[in-house]
């Protein structure tokens, strides 16, 4: 069994707590990527539960250094927001590396979160330079966004989901791990319809 990192998990609750207070929105989405990440990653076979879910826990914890009414915009942002926006990812690796109890490469995947695997996203890498569970976060992320919405947008039918997940592999999507989350997905809608 897996030790539990007693310390870790007190800095995680401190930063999640602030992210509740921050913003509830940020806070429930993180949490369901963090559900996400873990059941993909024992899906494909990956041991480090505690690792993992915390990542995802904390993809977006670079957000309450952004603030509220911004990230609760309901208007299209300007220029100038969009960038005060995207700089949540890097924020978010600054909190981590002052912090010496994460492993160091959860805040490379946190920076690295919005790249896509064509090289247009935040920092322009490419492929399988973006770290591999920067590159889940990156599916993962996409679909909880388009199926649950956001504060400017309504969210979307499942089948509509999955067909932006398979219409964008290769691009915004690293194609293998679409392909692994579309089984993924599939497998745990056959086993819930099962148990109906």
């Amino acid at each position: 069994m897996e030790k539990i990192n007693e310390v870790l998990l007190e800095e995680t609750h401190n930063l999640v707590t602030a992210l509740f207070h921050h913003c509830l929105d940020t806070y429930m989405h993180s949490f369901r990527v963090g559900d996400e990440l873990l059941a993909f990653s024992n899906f494909l076979g990956f041991s480090n539960a505690q690792d993992i879910f915390v990542l995802g826990l904390l993809h977006d914890i670079g957000k309450i250094k952004i603030p509220y009414s911004l990230l609760n915009k309901t208007t299209p942002l300007t220029e100038s927001e969009y960038i005060k926006i995207k700089n949540h990812a890097e924020y978010g690796k600054n909190i981590l590396n002052k912090l010496d109890v994460f492993p160091k490469e959860h805040a490379m995947c946190i920076k690295y979160h919005h790249e896509n695997f064509d090289g247009s996203g935040y920092f322009g890498i490419a492929g399988n330079e973006i770290p591999l569970h920067a590159r889940m976060i990156r599916v993962i992320d996409s679909y909880d966004t388009m199926l649950n919405g956001r504060i400017y947008q309504h969210g979307k039918c499942h089948d509509v989901v999955v067909g932006e997940l398979l219409s964008n592999k290769g691009t915004l999507y690293d194609p293998d791990l679409v392909d692994q989350f579309i089984k993924f997905l599939s497998k745990r809608f056959t086993l819930q319809a099962a148990r109906i």
